[in-house]
């Protein structure tokens, strides 16, 4: 590459120190550098000016377009409906209640999230009120099952209980016809205790008189 440099060929560069000599290759390989990136800028000038061109018309172009397709639009929308740009205002203001209530819809799910939340707590805390109330059944059902058996051994006592009853309500049944009896005997006797102080009366009288008349 350097020597087809006619200034490798000069004969002071025969001449030079080593480092004088990578200067002077240094000085080609930027000269060379420069021409050909002056080359490569003066070929992309000669694209890229006509293709600035090329956009600003077609920017120009298209916003011509835009002003004239807005144009057209507002004109027919005013065909269409007069009142267009108010009903688009109040769709706008619609818009924004709705965005209002979407906002006020996230918060009442929030808080109904929260309530859910506090809901399962609430049915954890039941989950374990009923496993202690089935517990409690269960010991109610053993304290039952021993109910159960002394009632069933109470029915028996009350079997030997009713036996025995029969058999005093038969000794006092005796008891009531022997006092009955002995009734009927004291109102016997009675009458003839009646009988024998009537007669003991009749008696004193005989006695009396012969008290009467002889006095010792």
């Amino acid at each position: 590459m350097f020597e087809k440099d006619p200034r490798t060929f000069a004969p002071d560069y025969k001449n030079l120190s080593p480092e004088q000599k990578a200067m002077v290759k240094l000085e080609i390989s930027l000269t060379r550098f420069f021409k050909g990136f002056d080359a490569s800028v003066r070929r992309w000038e000669r694209m890229i000016y006509p293709a600035m061109i090329i956009f600003g018309l077609l920017g120009l172009s298209g916003f011509y377009l835009i002003y004239h397709v807005t144009k057209d639009m507002h004109s027919m929308s005013q065909s269409f409906d007069p009142a267009m740009e108010s009903n688009m205002a109040q769709m706008s203001v619609n818009i924004s209640e709705l965005s209002q209530n979407i906002a006020t819809m996230t918060n009442q799910v929030s808080l109904l999230v929260g309530n859910i939340q506090h809901m399962d707590n609430n049915i954890s805390q039941m989950n374990d009120t009923i496993t202690n109330i089935s517990v409690s059944f269960d010991k109610v059902n053993s304290h039952m099952d021993t109910l159960t058996a002394d009632i069933s051994q109470m029915r028996g006592d009350t079997g030997v209980m009713a036996d025995n009853i029969d058999t005093m309500n038969d000794s006092i049944f005796t008891v009531t016809q022997d006092i009955t009896e002995m009734k009927q005997s004291m109102r016997i006797m009675t009458i003839n205790t009646g009988l024998m102080g009537h007669d003991m009366r009749q008696m004193n009288k005989p006695m009396r008189a012969m008290n009467t008349f002889m006095p010792w």
